[in-house]
């Protein structure tokens, strides 16, 4: 029950529900917890270096390990959600945002990350 007051209050602090669609969830977090936070761009040289070198999902799994909040998003726009009907081709949700729940590797070395749709 706190979770649907908790949003309540939150689009009454931003004039109403309808401006809560859209942005970042890193802007939720920061409003929510007070803690700073890191995005990264997928586009952006660093990450994609980062990336390529398999350092980035090493970062990834300590921050876990440290209990920091993550969440990542799709890029696109969610026409689906809003309109009641699932994805016509399933997977992810383009223009989403997703809670990270569980970064790791196995000893095979297969990375996997453990998401949560917030609205499913």
């Amino acid at each position: 029950m706190w979770v649907l007051l908790l949003e309540k209050a939150y689009a009454k602090l931003h004039g109403n529900y309808y401006t809560l669609r859209g942005g970042f969830a890193s802007e939720g977090m920061i409003d929510l917890t007070g803690n700073p936070t890191e995005c990264f761009d997928f586009n952006d040289p660093i990450a994609v270096e980062m990336i390529k070198k398999g350092t980035f999902f090493d970062m990834m799994i300590n921050f876990d390990k440290m209990n920091f909040l993550m969440s990542a998003s799709t890029p696109g726009e969610d026409l689906w959600t809003e309109a009641g009907r699932p994805s016509q081709e399933g997977g992810l949700v383009p223009g989403h945002a997703y809670s990270v729940i569980t970064v790791l590797k196995t000893k095979e070395g297969i990375k996997l990350l453990k998401i949560r749709n917030p609205w499913g």
